[in-house]
């Protein structure tokens, strides 16, 4: 008997405990319209301390496209305007025209000149000085005597005809190109030969410029000079042709100058050598015959050099040599125009 009401208190209890759960979830103690708690955080991934590490390298900045260098160019320039009369006269008076030279001596020998109406100062207008055809001497005091052997570029004066060239120079050195201007004067070294085929009385061709090194600010506009004796230049006739080659040029740069006076002039270049050949061609472009008539000069050009100012040219208020007075004395005259104005070929 006892055991029975033992087990009926114990069920009796269970089921009030029931009824009590039940009854609290009846009167709000739970909400089934909640949403799941959120899963755990899941733990921290295992780094292998050995691998790479996946990185974006950042990009550089590109740089800015340079722009193309502008075209080499080869174009007649505005002539100087000729000096007032009197006009400028150059004259050699020693050596004489056929004079003979002993052969040991002839370095030694002193060129005389005569120079007229052509005021010269050191960096200001001179006078060109040509020794064979070799590169000038610009000499900015006429009255002082120059040996031969300074006008060599240091070779030895060989036996035979020998041709000294003089006309005057504006501080810019283009050449003045008035009559009486160029003077060309024949010599012997050693012993006089035949005098009857003398190249100083047929037409002649007479490279001036440029010349040398054309450093900094000297680079940017470079004359293209000339003289010519026993010779008119004319379209169709006796011409000059001028032909450039270096950096900047894919085809050889050309011009053709059927009108003595007006100048040349090369914009553009760019740094490293250039070859300029100047040849007096007759109407066929053929070169006529003279030891003078095919000239090839280099020239080195280089923009960040300093510039030499020993050869920059004086203002062109400063040379001395230009007509004084006038308000148009210093200022160039147009080049002349139409087709035989020196115009480049095509």
């Amino acid at each position: 008997m006892n055991v029975y009401r033992t087990l009926r208190l114990l069920a009796g209890g269970s089921l009030a405990v029931t009824f009590a759960v039940l009854a609290s979830a009846a009167c709000g103690g739970g909400n089934d319209n909640l949403p799941p708690p959120p899963p755990p955080p899941p733990p921290p991934a295992s780094v292998d301390a050995g691998a790479p590490v996946a990185t974006t390298a950042p990009t550089a900045a590109a740089a800015p496209a340079k722009a193309p260098a502008p075209p080499v160019t080869l174009n007649p320039g505005a002539a100087s305007p000729d000096p007032q009369a009197p006009t400028p006269t150059v004259k050699l008076t020693a050596p004489t025209r056929d004079q003979v030279l002993p052969a040991d001596k002839a370095g030694d020998f002193a060129v005389k000149l005569d120079v007229k109406n052509w005021q010269t100062a050191q960096g200001s207008s001179h006078v060109h000085l040509i020794l064979d055809n070799k590169p000038y001497k610009a000499i900015y005091d006429t009255k002082a005597p120059v040996k031969l052997s300074e006008l060599t570029g240091g070779e030895a004066l060989a036996e035979g005809q020998h041709i000294l060239v003089a006309f005057p120079s504006r501080a810019n050195h283009e050449s003045v190109k008035t009559k009486d201007a160029l003077t060309v004067v024949p010599f012997w070294v050693g012993k006089k030969g035949d005098t009857k085929n003398d190249p100083t009385k047929k037409p002649m061709l007479i490279y001036s410029r440029p010349k040398g090194d054309y450093n900094g600010e000297m680079a940017n506009h470079v004359l293209v000079d000339f003289q010519v004796a026993n010779v008119t230049l004319a379209e169709g006739k006796e011409h000059v042709n001028v032909t450039v080659t270096g950096p900047g040029i894919e085809k050889d740069l050309t011009a053709k100058v059927t009108k003595f006076g007006t100048p040349l002039y090369l914009d553009n270049l760019q740094n490293g050598q250039y070859h300029l050949k100047v040849e007096l061609v007759d109407g066929s472009d053929k070169v006529i015959d003279g030891p003078w008539n095919s000239t090839t000069r280099t020239i080195k050009v280089d923009h960040e050099a300093p510039m030499d100012m020993s050869m920059a040219p004086a203002p062109a208020a400063a040379d001395a040599g230009a007509p004084a007075g006038g308000k148009d004395a210093g200022a160039p005259k147009p080049a002349a125009g139409g087709k035989d104005a020196g115009a480049p070929k095509k």
